[in-house]
């Protein structure tokens, strides 16, 4: 049941990306901390299946189909959780997509742009969507990068390009609207398990992970200092952090929630 006594006493929040993943742990711990929850996915089965996952257990949540990429498909979703929950406090964009490995060379030009549409137009036309209503409420904006976008990595240059680019437009977005009380961060998670983690096995070859938690000391540097990967409600308290009050004096950092990777450059 919800805790209306928590971090979000009924503080609306809208999540993209938020019917499975990060993104529905996301949503999932934010009801819990009492915040009124509508999250956003492309597709309608998807997304309402999982918010009534979610009203099954008697959180305040509620599933808007759309497009993040869509500028007046996602106007009508801010417009849909303002009509239900009468504003909005909070933003966090988690939709997005992963690259399988591949040399720069040999990526096809539609991929690439497939890539930035989603990961990096879809937060931006999100963030701009929902804008104006997280000015009156002098809300909080989330933004979900990854631990690539601090250091190069091999074979990832579409994706790793994306999620550097996402976490430069929070800074962006977090200077200009600082003078109108809203915040806004990035969220670099590191190899985290998800679906979207065991199709990266699948295609790219296990070899992928088994390189990463259980190399030799040669190998440590691609490794995780931590020794296991995140799991998504590592991501989703970091996000219910950087969106909540206890962070009221942060904006326009990346967090990197990656096990200790990303020192490692």
């Amino acid at each position: 049941m919800t805790d209306k006594g928590s971090k979000f006493a009924g503080e609306p929040v809208l999540i993209t990306g938020g019917a499975g993943g990060m993104g529905e742990a996301m949503a999932r711990r934010l009801a819990t901390s009492g915040a009124r929850v509508a999250i956003v996915d492309l597709k309608p089965d998807a997304v309402m299946d999982a918010a009534a996952r979610m009203q099954d257990d008697g959180l305040d949540v509620i599933g808007v189909p759309a497009d993040t990429t869509d500028e007046d498909a996602m106007a009508a979703a801010v417009a849909e959780t303002v009509r239900n929950f009468g504003s909005l406090y909070g933003l966090i964009t988690a939709a997005g997509i992963r690259q399988t490995a591949a040399r720069f060379t040999d990526i096809e030009l539609t991929l690439w742009r497939t890539i930035m549409e989603v990961n990096l137009t879809g937060t931006f036309v999100a963030i701009r969507a929902a804008t104006p209503e997280l000015v009156a409420t002098k809300g909080a904006i989330v933004t979900v990068a990854s631990v690539t976008a601090a250091a190069a990595r091999m074979n990832q240059s579409a994706y790793a390009t994306s999620k550097a680019a996402v976490l430069h437009l929070t800074k962006q977005v977090a200077l200009e609207l600082a003078g109108s009380g809203v915040r806004a961060n990035c969220l670099c998670p590191g190899v985290t398990s998800t679906a979207m983690i065991e199709q990266a096995v699948r295609t790219d070859g296990p070899g992928v992970l088994d390189a990463k938690l259980k190399g030799s000391l040669e190998q440590f540097r691609p490794g995780i200092p931590l020794g296991r990967l995140a799991e998504p409600d590592d991501q989703a308290a970091a996000a219910e952090y950087l969106l909540s009050k206890d962070s009221a004096f942060i904006t326009g950092i990346g967090l990197y929630v990656d096990g200790g990777v990303s020192m490692l450059g």
